[in-house]
């Protein structure tokens, strides 16, 4: 049963049985903190000492036989590096879609040192080749991109967040997976916060089920951060949640939408929209975990299912030893199906599902 229908669809159905079906989905990745935990060793997964030994070496043989990434992206190409692995990351791809929508992979070669950062690039590659294809993260050309506080005080509609050691409200990004590696962790903070936006959905039918109308019907401005096109509009338009059969997939970030509201033609929000972004506020904060994050780890979060934040962080004085993780966003193999405006809609890089449009001619 696909929910994702024209306006006015839901009214005709009947909004309590939509309500009454929606309550009931069985979607594996509807979970609570205590649930989250009770299933933790379906998503935490641990290489061992020889395993990671295994997987170095052949990260290494494979960019002096092939070239680093930045020179060979063929996802084929990368493929050698973990082939030894393919079981363990063939239950990291069984957690992401048809599981509790994440996984932590713990115990991975990383090195914290700086001189080593290629080598990192190119362990997050061969990872992210073997569960996809790594899309555009940046309208400026970004497809692996380094995560730092850049110290800079200025808070303007191209900052972008993950630049700052500010808090990170729930949210998804814009790609079927996100992952996340961390080379070093701050000093205080930086762990990541996550919960189960099918949760939250199912929630908002069985509390405030007349909110399932703008929730699946209403289509909401995205901010795109003074990073579209030339010509094209500074926000794109979607839906904040479809549901085809028992996958329940979402799209949300209450900072993305806020900030389109100051974007020229941009529609305004209107008092139930803001009271969904509320409940589901609320929602999502009371039923989310908190995960620590540490140097070798790395979170793999299916965007439909989950969504993902950060606690403010403070960190060292010494360069050297600040916080840096690396983020590659990638549309995954064998995703769920979605409609054609989430698929390949407006914010979309072209190569694959999801990324964001290239705003120049270049990629970094």
């Amino acid at each position: 049963m696909t929910v994702a229908t024209p306006t006015g669809a839901t009214h005709r159905a009947g909004l309590s049985k939509i309500a009454a079906y929606v309550a009931t989905i069985e979607d594996p990745a509807c979970w609570d903190a205590a649930s989250l935990q009770a299933r933790r060793d379906s998503w935490e997964l641990t290489l061992t000492d020889a395993q990671a030994d295994q997987l170095r070496d052949a990260v290494r043989a494979t960019s002096a036989a092939s070239g680093d990434w930045r020179t060979n992206r063929s996802p084929g190409a990368w493929l050698p590096a973990t082939e030894g692995l393919a079981g363990f990351f063939g239950r990291c791809e069984s957690s992401l879609e048809g599981g509790v929508g994440i996984a932590r992979l713990r115990n991975l070669p990383v090195s914290r040192d700086d001189a080593d950062i290629l080598y990192n690039e190119n362990l997050l590659w061969a990872i992210g080749s073997r569960l996809g294809h790594p899309v555009n993260q940046m309208g400026g050309g970004k497809v692996l991109a380094r995560l730092r506080d850049l110290r800079d005080p200025r808070r303007g509609r191209d900052t972008k967040p993950e630049d700052t050691n500010d808090p990170l409200r729930h949210h998804t990004d814009g790609s079927d997976l996100l992952a996340l590696m961390c080379v070093r962790q701050a000093v205080t903070g930086g762990n990541s916060f996550i919960s189960s936006s099918a949760r939250t959905v199912r929630e908002i039918a069985r509390r405030e089920p007349e909110l399932l109308v703008p929730l699946l019907e209403d289509f909401f401005a995205f901010d795109r951060n003074e990073e579209q096109p030339d010509g094209e509009d500074p926000f794109y338009l979607t839906r904040l949640c479809v549901i085809i059969g028992s996958s329940i997939s979402t799209r949300y970030s209450r900072e993305m939408i806020e900030g389109a509201q100051t974007a020229p033609g941009a529609p305004p929000l209107t008092a139930r929209q803001r009271r969904l972004m509320d409940v589901f506020d609320e929602i999502a904060a009371e039923g989310g975990a908190e995960v620590d994050f540490t140097s070798g780890d790395l979170m793999v979060v299916n965007n439909y299912s989950v969504l993902h934040g950060r606690s403010r962080f403070h960190d060292a004085d010494d360069p050297a030893q600040r916080r840096l993780l690396l983020r590659l966003w990638i549309a995954m193999h064998n995703a769920r199906p979605l409609p054609f405006d989430w698929d390949r809609g407006v914010n979309t890089d072209g190569v694959g599902r999801g990324g964001v449009p290239l705003k120049n001619a270049g990629m970094n």
